[in-house]
């Protein structure tokens, strides 16, 4: 499996990255073209991609401006990329929205399912059919490590997130009973160092990372982006203390935890 890997990054293939204007997607663009690939960023605005255009003088970057959060556009970047030889794609493009249930904005929580949830879900399923033809290609979805337990105060982002890594799961087990050589892996993250916070928040707070588990965004491309190439696992947590934090989600009472979030979800609202 990590011959295979190695294959493909020397074939200089095509990655496609969505959310690729800033933050962890943005990161992603500038390890795949250090590695070699030639880099499709999708993004509402990919101006910022064009600093990365020196980074690797051998290897192409294009570009493409697209809103993700309806059926259409997801369906639109696989129609404006299939002729590309495509051999891995990071469905990164993501956000939440914070506050209680009862409190949330109904279309900005719809939005944010139809980029979580359905553009992930389409993107997916189709380019997983394209790599099932030459029996190679492998898919990026990323998680959170809000995708082990409910989340009240944040509860449709942390929903959003759970169908992320359960599909991701059953697909990638369906490909292995099958004998398939595509794989669909689920990268799940803790707390990032990038602009989540002040998105969720309307742009009112910003996170003071020094209280977190937290880790560099660009450190955390890199760690996971080499990891996902080689596992065979359905799932990757990055960082010992993360998968302590997962672990224990699944040994300590749920109302604990529930009761946790709930608190901190709730002060970051205000």
């Amino acid at each position: 499996m990590i011959q295979a890997q190695e294959n493909m990054i020397n074939e200089k293939g095509w990655a496609i990255v969505t959310g690729a204007s800033k933050g962890l997607g943005f990161a992603y663009c500038k390890e795949l073209l250090k590695k070699g690939f030639n880099v499709v960023g999708v993004a509402r605005n990919t101006d910022t991609l064009d600093e990365l255009k020196t980074i690797n003088p051998n290897v192409e970057i294009k570009k493409i401006n697209l809103d993700l959060s309806s059926n259409e556009s997801a369906m639109k970047l696989f129609e404006l990329t299939k002729d590309l030889n495509i051999t891995l794609v990071i469905n990164n493009a993501g956000y939440g929205v914070l506050g209680k249930f009862t409190e949330t904005d109904l279309e900005k929580e719809l939005n944010m399912i139809n980029l979580n949830i359905n553009c992930l879900h389409i993107i997916s399923k189709l380019f997983i059919q394209k790599f099932q033809i030459n029996n190679k290609g492998r898919i990026i979805n990323i998680g959170s490590i809000a995708s082990f337990i409910p989340g009240p105060g944040f509860s449709s982002y942390y929903a959003s997130k759970a169908y992320v890594l359960n599909l991701g799961v059953a697909i990638n087990t369906e490909l292995k009973k099958s004998k398939s050589k595509v794989r669909l892996v689920t990268v799940c993250p803790v707390l990032l160092k990038t602009d989540f916070l002040l998105r969720i928040t309307d742009g009112k707070k910003k996170a003071n990372y020094s209280k977190f588990n937290s880790i560099d965004t660009n450190v955390f491309a890199k760690k996971s982006l080499n990891k996902a190439f080689k596992t065979n696992k359905n799932y990757i947590i990055i960082g010992k203390i993360n998968k302590l934090v997962t672990l224990s989600f699944k040994l300590l009472p749920q109302k604990y935890f529930l009761n946790k979030i709930y608190k901190f979800q709730t002060k970051r609202k205000k």
